[in-house]
């Protein structure tokens, strides 16, 4: 385990610029991510400070087209799959693992961020949950039940406020859109 922290450290200090947006400056840092077990798609991009359960990085996926933000922290004591075109903003914390109150008891359960969500800054999952397709979460909520595709969600704990009005495209990253119904590429 001690090499996967070696080999993350490592891939840490290639992250690219703030200024090189281009996603495909990323790839390098991924290459050696993927070295720790982690199931990293294309054209992904992982800010400084990203964490996760040594020894349990095959337990990640993230798909194509996923920014992480700087301090991203998974502690992933069961799955976590990060679906296509969702951002994830700075200080975020996720975690599916946990303890019965009664019993103390551990149990884990799999995270699932659905296509084209945005999760804001500081933002907690701290449970096994479903966020929906082009879902939003607010800065600062508390993720502690499913949320639904297309729902705003804000509070703690996190509450639907309202759903989006989706455009046919929505940005990425850089100068990348994608169609909002199809999750593909848009022109």
């Amino acid at each position: 385990m001690q090499i996967k922290r070696i080999i993350k450290s490592i891939a840490n200090v290639l992250t690219p610029l703030e200024t090189q947006t281009n996603i495909n400056k990323w790839a390098l840092k991924n290459k050696i991510l993927r070295w720790t077990g982690l199931k990293i798609g294309k054209n992904v991009a992982i800010s400084p400070g990203f964490e996760c359960l040594s020894g349990k990085e095959d337990s990640i996926t993230l798909k194509d087209y996923v920014a992480l933000g700087h301090n991203v922290k998974l502690y992933n004591f069961g799955a976590i799959t990060i679906e296509s075109f969702t951002t994830i903003a700075a200080d975020v914390t996720m975690t599916n693992g946990g303890h019965d109150t009664a019993s103390l008891i551990p149990f884990s359960g799999e995270i699932k961020i659905g296509r084209g969500c945005w999760i804001g800054h500081g933002v907690r999952i701290i449970r096994p949950v479903t966020i929906g397709d082009n879902a939003i979460i607010a800065a600062g909520a508390i993720v502690t039940e499913d949320v639904p595709a297309g729902a705003i969600v804000a509070g703690v704990p996190a509450k639907v406020k309202s759903y989006r009005e989706l455009p046919a495209k929505i940005w990425f990253l850089g100068d990348i859109y994608f169609d909002s119904r199809t999750f593909a590429i848009a022109t």
